[in-house]
């Protein structure tokens, strides 16, 4: 799997050593998560990319894709950044990043991500990546507020815009 890289982060792999920075995210089974994405990496030759903070080397979120349908172009993308680190712009900044690759390296036509209607920090996310609103979908598990109901966001490769380089 290729290594991402942005102005603040490096976007690799996730590696067993990790371990030490997931267990500080408090949201989420470390060793279960990564387990997965080494299944993952097996697999498919991809899966979530680790988001290191180049600041302090530390691991402060994932980004990547959830799904990839080669047949339609289609890839769907998801992202978490712990929430010490939330506020600063990095999931952003790694979705950003992940669109290119995806657009470019995959040949995707079109990304998408959904978020719940609560959620928006992760709609503002997508909204600075580029992606619009499309519609309401059926949603995997309840929001917060009860809903069985996702927002759809996306993005087709002649209306992203990739970042300019900083």
């Amino acid at each position: 799997m290729r290594v991402l890289e942005t102005k603040r982060l490096v976007l690799r792999e996730f590696h067993q050593g990790d371990l030490k920075d997931l267990v500080t995210w408090r949201e989420v089974q470390a060793q279960q998560f990564l387990n997965f994405c080494f299944r993952e990496y097996f697999i498919w030759g991809m899966g979530p990319w680790g988001m290191l903070l180049k600041r302090t080397g530390g691991i402060v979120g994932h980004c990547g894709f959830c799904h990839i349908n080669l047949n339609t172009r289609t890839g769907e993308v998801n992202y978490f950044v712990a929430p010490q680190y939330r506020g600063n712009g990095l999931a952003s900044e790694a979705l950003g990043v992940v669109l290119e690759f995806g657009f470019g390296d995959i040949g995707l036509a079109r990304i998408q991500a959904r978020c719940t209607p609560d959620n928006t920090s992760s709609e503002r996310v997508m909204q600075k990546a580029g992606m619009t609103f499309e519609r309401m979908i059926p949603s995997h598990e309840a929001s917060k507020d009860g809903s069985c109901r996702d927002k759809l966001y996306a993005v087709i490769r002649s209306h992203f815009k990739p970042r300019s380089l900083e």
